[in-house]
């Protein structure tokens, strides 16, 4: 007994012992965990998110649409919230935006952006009958996808993106019918990564084969009548096929006719490149004719239609592009360019040698009246009411911010600009749910600029493409690097870091 007792006791002690450790370890545990959370937020060790603030911004929503001072929410690629007092998450990184403008990230609708300009053109070979060459040796591979073709470590992608573009409809490079184009993203590890789901219009231009039928413009019109007829036809005996086989022979397959089905069917568009007047018009001849839904892109001198164009109705797309200012110009002053203007006449003739200089200075004034007709034709466009967008299809990408500074010299509203580039490009491309404008619920492409957007001196600062951050701020003293292309690759993002860098959000 007795040594039972002392047996307990032993134990009881023992207990006690195990108890008190376990008191002390939980009270030591208690004042471990604030300094725990308060490391996590400590400057030292980075904090994960997927969701970033910026906070006193000015937010142009759209077009006429601005908020002075506002919350700007992205997350997982999408804008969670915009608004003068949107809340601000609990896990959010929030970041100062004070100076900071942020617009809709800019639409091209019709780009070669992410597919590479070919190394080397090989001369066409030569064919048995010219006049009945191959489709693809006449440049209609209207079966052929861009998608195969883009890669976002082309230059055109960085190129663009700096300007503030984040979406594009990229077309295949070719020549009469080179393909489907499709809407990309100005980001990606590779091209099925670029591409949004949704239109992929086919892609037409007057631009015939060399050397081969069609090569001329009525050759070309003749050829695509021809083949969306026989498509047409195709269609019907498939049809009859489908719902009785019984007696018949099952119709052959062709890839090229069988890609205007959804053109036929009105479920995809043509979008045809024009590149003069003439062109214009036998564009919208061929819809007449044929009832496909078009958009009218490029229009190069299209002021000299711009009454068929409007009564046609279809969708307009015009170029970036301005000709280029005449070398004896670029020497004046705008008040010589001015008086030159004013002392034309038409009714000037050279009697003389003492005339020469008159009719010379007359000549200039036509040059500069001819040019100005071309810069101001987004403006007539936008003052008849319709609702244009914008392409860049063969135009240098460094000459974009300087042609619309001109074009609004000539006319062209902001308002209008911003929207051809944005809520018009995307209602053309369908995409007006996903892109277009900055609210809530839309895909994050956004871009952040120190001032206007169409200034001379405001620079691009971010462009947040589907969410992912490239950050073109440089520090004090820096001087821009065209050869800096290192945007792309994944990097942790310091809001406060000058270094160009990539985060998805």
């Amino acid at each position: 007994m007795v040594c039972f007792k002392q047996s307990h006791t032993t134990m009881s002690t023992h207990r006690s012992a195990v108890g008190c450790a376990l008191l002390c370890m939980v009270l030591l545990t208690l004042v471990a965990v604030p300094e725990a959370l308060a490391q996590k937020d400590s400057p030292d060790i980075p904090t994960v998110s997927n969701a970033t603030a910026w906070t006193d911004i000015r937010i142009v929503q759209a077009p006429g649409r601005v908020i002075e001072s506002g919350t700007l929410v992205i997350r997982n690629g999408v804008i969670e919230a915009v608004g003068r007092r949107a809340d601000i998450p609990w896990d959010a990184r929030v970041v100062d935006g004070s100076g900071l403008t942020v617009y809709a990230g800019l639409i091209d609708v019709l780009s070669y952006a992410g597919v590479p300009e070919p190394e080397s053109i090989q001369a066409p070979q030569p064919v048995p009958d010219r006049s009945n060459p191959s489709f693809e040796r006449a440049g209609i591979t209207p079966d052929q996808s861009v998608r195969s073709d883009l890669d976002p470590s082309d230059k055109s992608v960085t190129d663009m993106r700096k300007m503030g573009f984040t979406a594009a409809l990229t077309s295949p490079r070719g020549r009469m019918l080179p393909g489907s184009a499709s809407i990309v993203l100005m980001k990606g590890s590779d091209g099925a990564d670029m591409v949004v789901p949704g239109i992929q219009p086919m892609v037409f231009q007057f631009r015939g084969a060399s050397g081969v039928y069609p090569g001329t413009p009525m050759a070309i019109m003749s050829k695509f009548r021809q083949l969306y007829r026989e498509a047409d036809r195709r269609m019907q005996v498939a049809a009859m096929y489908e719902s009785d086989p019984s007696g018949l022979t099952m119709p052959p397959f062709d890839a090229v006719h069988d890609a205007f089905r959804p053109v036929i069917d009105q479920d995809e568009s043509v979008i045809m490149f024009t590149d003069e007047v003439l062109e214009v018009h036998r564009a919208l001849t061929l819809q007449k004719d044929l009832g496909f839904d078009l958009v009218l892109a490029g229009l190069n001198g299209g002021f000299d239609a711009l009454n068929e164009v409007s009564a046609a109705g279809v969708p307009v797309v015009l170029t970036m592009d301005v000709p280029d200012n005449p070398q004896w110009a670029a020497k004046l002053k705008a008040d010589s360019l001015d008086q030159i203007l004013a002392s034309y006449t038409e009714e000037t003739r050279t009697a003389t040698f003492r005339d020469v200089e008159a009719e010379k200075r007359n000549l200039e004034a036509r040059q500069l009246m001819a040019r100005a007709k071309y810069v101001g034709m987004a403006s007539q466009f936008a003052e008849a009411g319709l609702p244009i967008a914008f392409s860049s299809y063969g135009v240098d990408i460094k000459d974009l911010g300087s042609n619309f500074r001109e074009m609004m010299e000539a006319g062209l509203s902001e308002d209008d600009l911003l929207a051809g580039l944005t809520v018009n490009a995307a209602s053309i491309l369908q995409t007006s749910d996903m892109m277009g404008t900055v609210e809530a619920g839309k895909m994050a492409n956004v871009v952040l600029t120190d001032g206007p957007l169409f200034a001379e001196d405001t620079e691009v600062q971010m462009v947040v493409v589907g969410g992912h951050v490239f950050d073109y701020r440089k520090a004090k003293g820096e001087k821009e690097d065209d050869s800096d292309d290192d945007d792309s690759g994944d990097s942790s993002f310091e809001i406060e870091d000058n270094n160009t860098s990539e985060v998805n959000q």
